[in-house]
């Protein structure tokens, strides 16, 4: 992870990557307007943020249970600074979607994500074997059951009715899910660069058509970008675990997931119920946030661990 401050970009440049936060696939004309630039302006300025490692990658938010139909889980692991190895390791699984350095009773946390059931049954070999050969003390699994939010995106309800994905759909969304960009090419990917990079390769209006469907169904939640949060002022965070009221998570979890602070709110099989991940500018903003979170009724109680170090997973 290299460590970026807000010093490095200017107030625009901030604001123009947090518009490509909520869509890294706007328009420069668009992102212009809404920055109150010209579209050259957001041209030079995307350049400038991948020459200077601002913009790492350009991600398309998936909805889990439709894309990832087999299980998502969350691995946390007792290990020490020394074993540089085992997180070397885990960013080596393709399963990968984040991994953290925490505090508290376990030191490393990872979200992993399976198609399959065999691919799942191949993680869970690999990770006792990493495990085994760290010396790490120990490790727990703990089972996502639904997504309410992910990296800042509501995910919205799936239909029951929702036809299965496509090999060509998983194919296409593989290519979107995560790219990384460079100075030669800064910009999102175009249809026909993704149509390209899919194998077999399809043409441009068939990627327009496929990603306009999988939009719809909602497997596809929208655009975004991996980056450094300290460039937009949320250098800090937080994973929450809530235990809310028996009977209410549904709408707790409603609630929650409209609060800005929180990117990411999942319903897991521990006894909390509720796993949330929070960023915010400072320790007493998080204070602020946890007043607030307790002004729901249905919320009884909850555990915090901050982020020590967030891992930057290639594409």
């Amino acid at each position: 992870m290299n460590p970026r401050g807000m010093q490095d970009i200017t107030e625009s440049e901030r604001t123009l990557v947090g518009l490509l936060l909520k869509n890294s696939r706007a328009s420069h004309v668009t992102l212009g307007q809404q920055a109150k630039k010209g579209r050259n302006w957001v041209a030079r300025t995307v350049k400038k943020l991948v020459k200077l490692d601002v913009i790492r990658s350009y991600t398309a938010i998936l909805d889990p249970l439709q894309v990832y139909a087999e299980r998502n889980t969350i691995l946390l692991v007792k290990t020490n600074p020394r074993e540089l190895g085992l997180s070397e390791a885990l960013i080596d699984m393709p399963e990968l979607h984040s991994l953290d350095g925490i505090s508290g009773e376990y030191s490393l946390l990872g979200l992993f994500r399976f198609r399959s059931p065999m691919a799942f049954e191949r993680f869970l070999d690999n990770v006792d074997r990493v495990v085994a050969k760290s010396g790490a003390q120990t490790y727990n699994l703990v089972q996502v059951l639904t997504t309410y939010k992910t990296n800042g995106f509501i995910v919205r309800k799936s239909s029951n009715s929702s036809p299965s994905l496509t090999e060509k759909d998983w194919n296409l969304l593989n290519v979107l899910r995560r790219r990384t960009p460079s100075e030669e090419k800064p910009f999102a990917p175009s249809q026909e660069d993704i149509g390209k990079a899919m194998k077999p390769q399809i043409s441009q209006p068939a990627v327009s058509k496929a990603m306009t469907r999988l939009e719809s169904r909602g497997a596809i939640a929208g655009y975004s970008l991996d980056i450094d949060y300290g460039c937009v002022g949320l250098p800090i965070k937080f994973f929450l675990q809530i235990r809310p009221r028996p009977g209410s998570i549904a709408n707790a979890a409603k609630k929650i997931s409209q609060m800005e602070q929180v990117w990411d709110l999942h319903r897991v099989s521990d006894d909390y119920g509720l796993f949330a991940n929070v960023r915010v500018e400072s320790v007493s903003s998080y204070n602020d946030f946890i007043r607030k979170l307790y002004e729901n009724e249905a919320v009884l109680d909850t555990q915090s661990q901050v982020s020590l170090e967030e891992w930057f997973i290639p594409s």
